[in-house]
């Protein structure tokens, strides 16, 4: 296999069309054509279902299509880490981060890391597990912060554990649940809840079965703080939120946690990288403003910090 010919399956998959690959790359499309060609001669298998509107990869063309653009995402990476030394261009990293992370230790990590590299431009996804793992899978995220896999022991990953912590239960200020004690007392109220769909029992076992309860009928699901958030000051449906993200400026204003006995949701914040893929200059300077803030903010008297950190453990 040659790396052009990788680009240009690349290409075929983002455009969907060989012509339009040929545009996309600049080249003709009968250049595309024998490139694909040469690629399905040395691999002895048909890698695209032809027909009338367009191209479909097939189960050959699919597995060599998720190594292929891992491959040109590395060197991509590779040659703008190379570029950053030099003085060249500017380079990128791309993380992951999940909420809490990101409205508390995040900005504070951005300002010290900029100051250092400030050629790199940064990109930043907030997602579910089930999103952010593939976006590792590819090379597309450098790494991320958030839950641990579903999977830890999956060794195409390395995980570091940075935090445990628990979750609440809130709802809107007011809500007529908002002197219950216990799950038992909620199971007939309406739910927003977001979960990675691959964990999706699991939490179920832990936030209801665990307790004796019936899962309850009415749940429904919301991908984006920002609309659970809107959702919860408006409505009386509940949901369950870590603790960081609770005590954040962004919570406290308009919900409350309902004071409950029971434990709900432990979890691990993980960092979480390719386990074959060496980590990049820029991803290990971000690493270390990283934990240089969080031990700054661990020695504030601020009571905002305060409440911060007594909503988590550091395991690092």
């Amino acid at each position: 296999m040659k790396l052009h010919q990788l680009k240009t399956l690349n290409a075929i998959v983002a455009s969907g069309g060989i012509r339009a690959a040929a545009r996309q790359l600049g080249v003709s499309s009968a250049a595309v054509t024998k490139a694909l060609r040469e690629l399905e001669a040395d691999l002895d298998v048909p890698l695209l279902h032809r027909h009338a509107g367009g191209v479909s990869l097939t189960e050959y063309g699919r597995a060599l299509q998720v190594h292929a653009s891992s491959v040109l995402k590395q060197l991509e990476r590779a040659d703008a880490e190379i570029r950053t030394m030099r003085g060249a261009n500017a380079s990128r990293l791309s993380v992951g981060i999940t909420p809490w992370v990101a409205l508390t230790f995040l900005p504070p990590t951005v300002v010290k890391f900029r100051a250092r590299m400030p050629e790199v431009k940064l990109e930043f996804f907030e997602g579910l597990l089930a999103i952010v793992q593939p976006l590792l899978r590819d090379g597309t995220l450098d790494f991320s912060i958030g839950r641990t896999p579903t999977d830890p022991a999956r060794s195409e990953f390395h995980n570091v554990p940075l935090f445990s912590t628990q979750a609440a239960v809130v709802g809107r200020r007011g809500h007529p649940k908002q002197d219950c004690r216990t799950l038992h007392e909620l199971e007939d109220a309406e739910w927003l809840l977001t979960w990675d769909p691959a964990g999706q029992a699991s939490l179920l076992e832990t936030l209801f079965r665990k307790h004796g309860m019936r899962v309850p009928q009415t749940i429904h699901l919301a991908h984006s703080v920002s609309v659970g958030l809107g959702l919860l000051t408006q409505t009386d449906m509940l949901a369950v939120y870590p603790w960081p993200l609770v005590e954040s400026g962004l919570m406290r204003d308009g919900l409350q946690a309902l004071p409950l006995r029971e434990v709900v949701d432990p979890s691990t914040i993980c960092l979480t990288s390719r386990a074959d893929v060496r980590m990049s200059a820029a991803a290990q300077c971000f690493l270390e403003c990283f934990r240089e803030v969080i031990q700054e903010m661990g020695r504030s008297s601020e009571p905002k910090e305060r409440r911060l950190f007594h909503s988590l453990e550091v395991l690092f």
